[in-house]
């Protein structure tokens, strides 16, 4: 794991512990690096991790704090889904069905603010309950030659993980936009569910620091097994 992932899981830990509590200050750049022996860097990388997590806040001037819980926004995660199936009693499966470099077509050239012809890693994933299907996800991110990608970590990590994991930008922000549509043929086949059959489509796009979109895909649910469940927890320690 990288060093900047292990520096967030225990800055993570000490938030959601009541340790550091919504509106203290964290130590600088400088002094988490040094506290930690890494570099001002690889600090600014777990940083990175904790906002978009909505853990912490910066302040040009200020510095960075702890946020206090957003519980009117909805967020999805691979996580969530896993919890939600489990909740009801079923066996959550996430199954890697694809994993291709391709050249970017237009729709995706202009999602991802690509050249034309650049190349971009895509993966699709089947979620399962109990062996049924339940969603298909397909996404799409930059593609970097030369940095290895593991199918376990395709098939088991967040989009937002597997960017970071494989590029020297980290997903800062993420955009989701849901709408009702109609399944086409390819689609129904995989959800075993007849072609028009309704479903929820969820969009999504990730955003480095500088507004770049650093990914792009989607998530298509069966609507007659699948409802959208977003549970937000305040932190430990609010008041």
């Amino acid at each position: 794991m990288p060093p900047y992932f292990q520096l967030a899981q225990i800055l993570e830990q000490k938030i959601l512990s009541g340790e550091l509590k919504p509106g203290d200050s964290l130590p600088s750049e400088n002094d988490l690096g040094k506290e930690y022996n890494l570099s001002r860097m690889t600090v600014r990388k777990c940083l990175n991790i904790l906002a978009e997590r909505g853990l912490i806040s910066a302040y040009r001037g200020r510095g960075t704090f702890v946020s206090r819980p957003a519980l009117d926004r909805a967020v999805f995660t691979i996580e969530e889904y896993h919890q939600e199936m489990s909740r009801r009693g079923l066996t959550p499966e996430a199954r890697l069905i694809a994993v291709n470099v391709l050249k970017a077509s237009a729709e995706i050239s202009g999602r991802l603010e690509l050249k034309a012809d650049e190349r971009v890693l895509y993966f699709c994933r089947l979620l399962l309950a109990d062996n049924v299907p339940m969603a298909i996800e397909r996404k799409y991110m930059r593609f970097k030659k030369g940095s290895p990608i593991l199918e376990n970590e395709l098939q088991y990590k967040a989009f937002s993980e597997v960017i970071s994991m494989h590029s020297e930008v980290l997903p800062v922000r993420s955009r989701m936009v849901m709408r009702p549509s109609l399944v086409e043929k390819e689609d129904a086949l995989l959800l075993q569910v007849p072609p028009g059959s309704p479903v929820f489509y969820l969009e999504q796009y990730l955003y480095a620091n500088d507004e770049t979109v650093v990914g792009w895909g989607f998530f298509i649910f069966r609507g007659d097994r699948f409802t959208l469940v977003s549970e937000v927890r305040p932190l430990k320690g609010v008041e």
